[in-house]
């Protein structure tokens, strides 16, 4: 928990910088054509730092150089990463030759609109940031299972931070000409990824780790590796193409939807962000190290501890958000272009992803459960039944809710992910502790109903002791009404006796004591 804890920070901070960064991005370039071309050219290279910074790379690596570093010391686990780094680092040459060869022979195709080939020629610059993050994520795997998370988890600071700085000096120093200042900000991607990899350098040196380029492609890890890693790909693209799924019937559902489920979408995925995935990247190594060590009662009590824990905090901003999803909204965006109705068709999608935002933060938390046991295929065919059920439901909800449906499609779909997963691993994997589990989600779920209803009395009172539409005023209301809801939920923990607060407190007394 400190490690999810401090990684939660550090994605708290890269998040906020972030919508700083959108911001500025969009003071500078606006909804241009080139700027259009530079987000379709960056989402090649940041497709690939999502498949292994966040998905196939560090799921399979992780389990494998734990049970190396577990059974036959860190020197062998070291041996075994710089390999796959190699391998995977000529990999990556090899692609990105293929692609600048491929790009000079469609840079010379006559007739092409700009857009395109403003699209090809930004992504030349762009294609060397691919190596980069499969070293970064490779180094974060390591870092991570040697419980060093603060150095791995700045990586996405220091990208948004690089991002912002060059934004500003090249449309304060640089050229007037958007191309010329789209290529200046695709080599300062580049020179941001550079930033992430080797701010990781001095911690790998803390820990004995110096690479030098080893090809032993024979690796009995790097063979493990090999047989784990299809699955794991599969069910990352099965992600991907659930996210296509969506867009296509968000085209059907007509002008704007597809706006309105990008806000919600980002809405939803802040506390998922914060916390479900921070908590997820630390229990991974530390589970994997337990079941590699033979430890498996205890691998499970921290996987239960996990699932509790996400519980106990994702529940409670998934309420925040349903509750009061007209106001958030209203004071987020409701200005210019974005007016009442965007507000309510945001509102009503933000309302319907919250109703699963607990399925995706919970199927995170088991799915670590399976790669620690080095089982991929599992949540792979997990994944594929979900992106039917989300399909299925993608087109029986779309008329009747429009892009509302969609919302809600993906959360059914997310919670049905979920459950297959817990019941699969207790029935076919490792039996969890299913009554303690459910006893918690229970407690938990009164006492965020209780914290709801306090939220809505909160703002409602608020609302008629502060009337008017400044965004000042509805500030207050907003954050009013979430701080005293806040402030609330311990205290109906505590009155529904939920056993984290119980443990929590208890943790914190017997610290105070011990100092």
């Amino acid at each position: 928990m400190k490690a999810a804890g401090l990684m939660g920070f550090m994605t708290l901070i890269s998040r906020v910088i972030g919508m700083i960064r959108d911001v500025v991005s969009a003071q500078a370039f606006g909804t241009t054509w080139q700027w259009d071309a530079f987000l379709y050219a960056f989402m090649i290279p940041n497709f690939f730092r999502r498949l292994v910074g966040e998905g196939a790379l560090s799921s399979v690596f992780i389990p494998v150089y734990n049970e190396i570093y577990q059974t036959q010391g860190k020197e062998e686990a070291f041996r075994f990463s710089k390999s796959l780094l190699s391998i995977l680092e000529t990999s990556c040459l090899v692609i990105i030759a293929v692609f600048l060869i491929g790009i000079q022979f469609f840079l010379q195709i006559k007739g092409l609109p700009p857009r395109a080939l403003l699209i090809a020629d930004l992504l030349r610059f762009l294609l060397p940031y691919m190596a980069l993050m499969s070293s970064y994520a490779l180094f974060m795997g390591v870092l991570n299972s040697h419980k060093e998370f603060l150095t791995s988890s700045f990586g996405p600071v220091i990208m948004n931070v690089g991002w912002i700085a060059g934004i500003i000096l090249i449309t304060t120093y640089g050229p007037r000409d958007l191309v010329l200042q789209l290529r200046w900000q695709s080599l300062v991607t580049v020179a941001s990824g550079i930033g992430q990899v080797f701010f990781q350098v001095p911690a790998l040196k803390r820990i004995g780790f110096h690479f030098r380029w080893s090809w032993n492609p024979h690796h009995p890890g790097i063979q493990k590796c090999k047989k784990l890693i299809m699955p794991v790909l599969i069910g990352f693209s099965v992600m991907q193409i659930n996210l296509v799924v969506d867009s296509a019937f968000a085209y059907w559902a007509g002008p704007g939807a597809n706006s309105a489920l990008w806000y919600g979408n980002r809405l939803m995925q802040f506390p998922l962000g914060v916390f479900a995935i921070a908590i997820s990247s630390a229990l991974l190594p530390t589970i994997s190290q337990q079941f590699a060590a033979g430890r498996p009662d205890i691998a499970k009590k921290n996987l239960s501890f996990s699932m509790r824990a996400v519980c106990l905090i994702v529940l409670p901003c998934a309420a925040g958000l349903i509750v009061l999803a007209t106001p958030i909204v209203r004071f987020l965006f409701e200005r210019g272009q974005f007016d009442a109705e965007s507000t309510r068709r945001t509102a009503a999608v933000l309302w319907c992803y919250s109703v699963g935002l607990l399925g995706y933060a919970g199927q995170k938390v088991i799915i670590s459960g399976f790669y620690a046991l080095q089982n991929t295929r599992t949540p792979m065919k997990v994944s594929i039944a979900a992106l039917l059920v989300n399909v299925f439901f993608n087109a029986t909800l779309l008329r009747p809710m429009g892009e509302a449906g969609l919302a809600m499609a993906t959360s059914i779909s997310g919670i049905f992910n979920f459950v297959a997963l817990i019941v699969i691993f207790h029935r076919r994997v490792s039996p969890l502790p299913i009554k303690e589990i459910m006893t918690s989600f229970l407690r938990i779920l009164m006492a965020t109903a209780a914290m709801a209803v306090t939220a809505v009395f909160c703002y409602h009172i608020l609302a008629g002791r502060l009337p008017g539409v400044s965004a000042s005023v509805q500030a207050l209301r907003v954050f009013g009404a979430i701080t005293l809801a806040t402030l609330s939920y311990p205290v109906y923990c505590f009155l529904f006796r939920v056993p984290e607060l119980q443990e929590a407190l208890a943790f914190f007394g017997n610290r105070k004591k011990t100092a």
